[in-house]
Formats: C-alpha cells, sequence, structure tokens
C-alpha cells in the first residue's frame, strides 16, 4: 500500500512538473513571437517613413480646350521612367492623375491618349509637385494631304 501512494505522489509530481514546463515554455514562446512582430512592426515604420522622407507625389491634370472651357480627358496614360525606378497610371474622369517618384530622381514622361497629341518632358523630382497639361487634338492629316498629293500628281502628268 506504502508503495501505491508513493508510485501515485510521484506520478501526481510528474504531471505536475510537465504542466509547469508547458506553461513555462508556451510563456517562452509567446513573448519571443512578441517581441518578433515589434521587431517587424518597427521595421515596418522605419520603412515607411523612409519612404515618405523620399518619395513624392507628382499629380498629372490632363485638359482639353482653352481657358475656362477646359474639360478633363479621362483614360489618358501617364508613363515616368527613370533610374530611380518606374511609375505608371491612368487619368480618371477629373483628369486627375498621381504617380508616386523619388525625390531628386530624373524622369522622363509620356502622356499619351487615342485623338490627342502625345506630349514627352523630362523633369527633376524636387517634391510633391502638380503638372496641368492641355492636349489638342491631332488634325485629320489625310484630308489635307490628299488634296496636295493629287495637285501634285496632276502637276506631273501636265508635264
Amino acid at each position: 500500500m506504502k508503495r501505491l501512494k508513493t508510485i501515485i505522489l510521484v506520478v501526481i509530481l510528474m504531471v505536475f512538473v510537465s504542466f509547469t514546463i508547458g506553461i513555462a515554455v508556451e510563456a517562452n514562446l509567446l513573448k519571443n513571437q512578441q517581441k518578433e512582430n515589434s521587431i517587424s512592426d518597427q521595421k515596418q515604420i522605419e520603412n515607411v517613413a523612409q519612404s515618405t522622407l523620399f518619395d513624392a507625389k507628382i499629380s498629372f491634370y490632363v485638359l482639353t480646350g482653352e481657358g475656362c472651357a477646359c474639360t478633363p480627358i479621362p483614360g489618358v496614360s501617364i508613363i515616368a521612367i527613370g533610374g530611380e525606378g518606374n511609375d505608371s497610371g491612368v487619368t480618371d474622369n477629373e483628369g486627375k492623375c498621381i504617380l508616386t517618384l523619388v525625390i531628386n530622381g530624373e524622369y522622363e514622361v509620356y502622356i499619351d491618349v487615342e485623338g490627342y497629341q502625345k506630349n514627352y518632358f523630362e523633369f527633376n523630382v524636387i517634391d510633391d509637385q502638380t503638372f496641368t497639361f492641355h492636349l489638342f487634338e491631332k488634325k485629320d492629316t489625310s484630308s489635307s494631304t490628299l488634296p496636295l498629293l493629287y495637285r501634285l500628281v496632276g502637276n506631273i502628268i501636265e508635264k
């Protein structure tokens, strides 16, 4: 009987020790996970802070018309290419497109939409900037060159 009590006491002690060790290990794992999450959060905050320090929001407005009768052009493709990275976008219904570019970066910007003249320019990003472009519709060159070509052929035949 004494031996049975000793065995039961040892089993209870082993269960209690195992339970205590399990709780300690779980608490340690939780603590390490919180540290890792804290470090990860801190790195994300540093990356966001760093990106906001070195990136600028460049706003492009693309319109057609002159004076007060300007209307926005939606669907205009705007592409910025530079050694620091590229970005592109399309104007919304208000003719606005925002690109995120690197401050002090040199970029080539291409503005293109069907039915309007293309635009190209180079610029150096200083800070958040706004550009407004007034695009002109392409003139139908086929109607103006056809009579010219007809007259040229007519002159050659007469000679």
